[in-house]
């Protein structure tokens, strides 16, 4: 008894005339069924804070992004879908010179749903609505202080519970989610990068340009929340409101970690 065989040619036909062969999660390239393999939850979250991050409104010296709850969904072909539930806090300086201390907006999405692809690059990029439309606003009461505090908040950042979280630097643990060790890039009007601005803060004290040059020291205080800089390109200056996802360092300039 002869077993039909799907051949080349009609493979080639039935992908010309829009049909799928029920490969959810395989992609048709130069005629041959490849498999794409699926992403993992860490996978969407990651490429989903980013884009968030990119879209960080004006105004806004820093976003964060607490995921709650995130379901894999059946892919559909090289889709991915995944619903969501997750708490984006932003977080703005204003002008303080002019007892103008900002504003803190909060917005959630409800098991809003994505779907994850592929770009033409290979990477990970998501799609599906990004603005949070109904966030809740309320002017800060002072120069650094939240409106609505990051720790009142349910959810977990990107890595959070993962063995790929970057090193931090040894300090109680009530204080350790506060200061990010690593690589760190400035922003300035109009959510520009700043050529030059970009360091590095190393465990131990010391920081340095990224070229590992122009350095110097760092001292973080904790309870206040700042950063001090001691030396190197970056002397007198501090930062202020330290978070995890990064720190303002003037009324106009907020740096967050290079990830």
């Amino acid at each position: 008894m002869h077993t039909p065989r799907l051949d080349a040619a009609l493979l080639a036909l039935v992908v010309a005339a829009g049909l799928t062969l029920a490969l959810p999660t395989r992609a048709v390239a130069s005629g041959r069924v490849v498999r794409i393999a699926p992403p993992t939850t860490e996978d969407f979250k990651r490429a989903l804070e980013a884009q968030l991050l990119n879209l960080k409104p004006v105004g806004t010296q820093t976003r964060t992004v607490l995921f709650g709850e995130v379901r894999a969904g059946t892919p559909n072909g090289p889709f991915f879908p995944f619903q969501v539930t997750a708490t984006i806090h932003d977080y703005g300086t204003g002008y303080p010179p002019n007892h103008y201390y900002g504003e803190t907006c909060v917005g959630t999405m409800d098991r809003w749903k994505f779907d994850m692809r592929k770009d033409e690059f290979g990477g990970w990029i998501v799609q599906g609505r990004m603005t949070v439309s109904d966030a809740v606003c309320k002017k800060n009461p002072a120069e650094g202080v939240s409106a609505i505090p990051l720790a009142g908040l349910s959810g977990t950042r990107v890595g959070a519970a993962t063995a790929a979280e970057p090193a931090r630097r040894a300090v109680p643990a009530r204080d350790a989610d506060k200061l990010y060790i690593g690589e760190y890039a400035c922003y300035g009007t109009g959510n520009r990068i700043m050529a030059g601005m970009g360091f590095r803060l190393k465990a131990g004290g010391a920081y340095a340009d990224v070229d590992g040059g122009r350095g110097g020291t760092y001292a973080f205080n904790a309870a206040a929340s700042t950063l001090a800089f001691r030396g190197g390109f970056l002397a007198g200056q501090t930062g202020k409101n330290v978070q995890s996802s990064g720190f303002t360092l003037s009324t106009t300039v907020n740096c967050e970690p290079w990830r």
